[in-house]
């Protein structure tokens, strides 16, 4: 087989590799069987492709520290904490559904997404509706009910049973 014709294949199975049309390990047999066991280095492209993930799911945790800081720690105006709250809960699920829909589908990014809604909606309800505990039960409820579907969805385990406990807790608290 003439080079021209080995490297017009190579290139477009490392295009299947980048793109996850094949999974990982028959590309690198296929590569081993063209290149002869000669692999070349990934190009610049593919290493900088990953690191907008790991910069998302940073972003995150440190969303998730700031708004427990902020929240629970000062004391910010009715305005600025209902302009916090959008902004955080507007930042967090644009992070959580990328991530999703590249299938970078890591437990840190979804974790961090979701207790940052978790707390970003009980800190509405308190706001709306400050002496009111049903509709804070409500909305925890609700939290813990989207846990649940999403670890059906997703098949994650964790949310499942996180999911679970919180609304087993939750009507323990509320009926002791």
């Amino acid at each position: 087989m003439d080079d021209q014709r080995k490297e017009i294949i190579i290139n477009e199975i490392n295009y299947w590799k980048q793109n996850r049309m094949l999974p990982g390990h028959y590309c690198d047999f296929l590569l081993n069987l063209y290149t002869e066991g000669v692999s070349e280095a990934l190009p610049a492209a593919k290493k900088s492709q990953f690191a907008l993930p790991k910069i998302l799911t940073v972003f995150l945790l440190g969303l998730l520290s700031l708004s427990v800081l902020l929240f629970y720690f000062t004391e910010l105006s009715l305005i600025l904490q209902i302009a916090i709250i959008i902004l955080f809960g507007i930042s967090s699920l644009i992070s959580g559904v990328y991530l999703i829909s590249k299938s970078y589908l890591k437990l840190i990014p979804l974790l961090t997404t979701a207790l940052i809604l978790l707390i970003i909606t009980i800190q509405a309800a308190e706001i709306s509706f400050p002496d009111n505990t049903y509709i804070l039960y409500f909305v925890t409820i609700a939290n813990c009910l989207l846990w649940v579907i999403a670890g059906v969805k997703w098949k994650m385990i964790s949310f499942k049973i996180s999911g679970i406990a919180g609304i087993v807790l939750l009507i323990i608290t509320i009926f002791i």
